[in-house]
Order: C-alpha cells, then sequence, then structure tokens
C-alpha cells in the first residue's frame, strides 16, 4: 500500500499535472486560430533556402501570401506539401 501510496505521488501526479498544463495551453491556441478565420486568394509564393548557424544543413522556407476580401495582406509559413498543392 505504501508503495502505490509514493507512486501516485512521486510519479503518477506530477506527468498528470504536465499533461493537464499540456491540453490547457493546446486547448487556448484552438480557439485562437478558428478565431481567425478569413477568406481571400493567393496573390504570392516564395521559396527560400537558408542555412542553419547550428548545423551544416540547409533548410528551406515556404510561405504564402494572401490578400484576404477587406484587403488586408496575410502572409502564411507552411509545409512543402501544402506550398506545392
Amino acid at each position: 500500500m505504501t508503495k502505490f501510496l509514493l507512486f501516485l505521488i512521486f510519479i503518477f501526479l506530477p506527468v498528470f499535472l504536465i499533461f493537464k498544463l499540456f491540453l490547457k495551453l493546446t486547448k487556448g491556441k484552438t480557439l485562437e486560430q478558428k478565431k481567425s478565420f478569413w477568406k481571400g486568394k493567393l496573390i504570392d509564393k516564395e521559396h527560400l533556402e537558408y542555412e542553419d548557424d547550428d548545423s551544416s544543413y540547409s533548410k528551406d522556407l515556404y510561405t504564402l501570401y494572401f490578400e484576404t476580401e477587406e484587403g488586408k495582406k496575410i502572409k502564411l509559413n507552411v509545409p512543402q506539401k501544402i506550398y506545392e498543392s
């Protein structure tokens, strides 16, 4: 019984609290993304290749530029699959 109680206090409780905090933070981001709904058209695409200072590899940055129906310009960094489609 004592070992089980120690397990609950020192192992399960911290993991549970971290998981609960993660869910709370993730839920907030999801709601924020839903609030930023807009309609528009794609006006430009950009692909940049750059070298990372911390490694010898190069990285790619894919950016899409949109103009909303209200005339606002929006810049989105996206994965390669979305960029190519």
